[in-house]
């Protein structure tokens, strides 16, 4: 690739206050795109947009509430009025505002809790990526969608089933929108993280000690970083991708989930 491989391209990676998102969108500046961010954090975004534009880059900031499907929308339409086009989307907005009780066990975990995973997971990424889709569709030079996903939804645990069988049913819409809109010259792809420093990660591993023994349990002994699902996003989004659709590629140093 080259080292500018998303020059002048307009990104939008939503969920990108902290963690993977922040991550995910700093990456796609030092390729070279302008990008728009989004969650409900304005103050958390705000840092990541500075960071957007030390490296040269422009940086929109847009309120989002991901359970909100019109402000799910409105995300696509306010970087299309802004930028004038779209050319990356980057479903990352996740986790669960009920994070303990998303993590129970099929005996034990309520409906709500279970409506409120695949409304984050499944409903929330369909609304982003029609919007996206239709926008690209109009512009007629083609785009690239990309889900992040997760590699429970390859190795499941029943301590976070609601969550694995989320993310298979996105996996899955990955592929069939990847049929659907492939005339069109849109490709749509998911990264499936393993263990990997978040918001999320943070509330389990609350000591050096459990990362340090978490890291032991993967081949490559580390936990991963926000930079490396930013440099598969990255490559995704580029042309060194260009036959890539349909795929959910697992970034998790080797490591199973069971």
């Amino acid at each position: 690739m080259s080292e500018k491989p998303l020059l002048d391209k307009v990104a939008i990676v939503t969920g990108a206050s902290r963690g993977i998102g922040k991550g995910l969108a700093i990456s796609f500046a030092e390729a070279g795109a302008d990008v728009a961010i989004s969650a409900r954090t304005i103050p958390d975004l705000e840092v990541t947009a500075r960071e957007i534009e030390a490296r040269g880059r422009r940086a929109l900031v847009v309120h989002m509430d991901a359970y909100d499907y019109p402000s799910v929308e409105a995300v696509v339409d306010k970087t299309v009025e802004h930028f004038g086009k779209l050319d990356v989307l980057v479903n990352n907005a996740g986790g669960s505002r009920n994070v303990q009780d998303g993590w129970k066990g099929f005996l034990e975990a309520s409906y709500e809790v279970v409506d409120e995973v695949f409304r984050l997971h499944i409903t929330s990424p369909y609304a982003a990526a029609r919007r996206a889709a239709q926008a690209m569709i109009k512009q007629g030079t083609g785009g690239v969608i990309i889900n992040i996903s997760s590699a429970f939804a390859f190795y499941p645990s029943t301590n976070v089933q609601n969550y694995s069988a989320a993310k298979v049913a996105l996996n899955e819409m990955t592929k069939l929108w990847a049929v659907e809109l492939g005339p069109h010259k849109i490709r749509v792809n998911s990264i499936g993280p393993g263990a990997t420093r978040s918001a999320t990660l943070e509330k389990i591993l609350t000591t050096t000690e459990a990362e340090q023994a978490a890291a032991q349990n993967i081949p490559l002994r580390r936990l991963g970083e926000p930079s490396d699902m930013g440099a598969m996003a990255v490559f995704l989004a580029s042309d060194a991708a260009e036959w890539v659709s349909g795929a959910t590629i697992v970034i998790a140093g080797g490591a199973r989930y069971s």
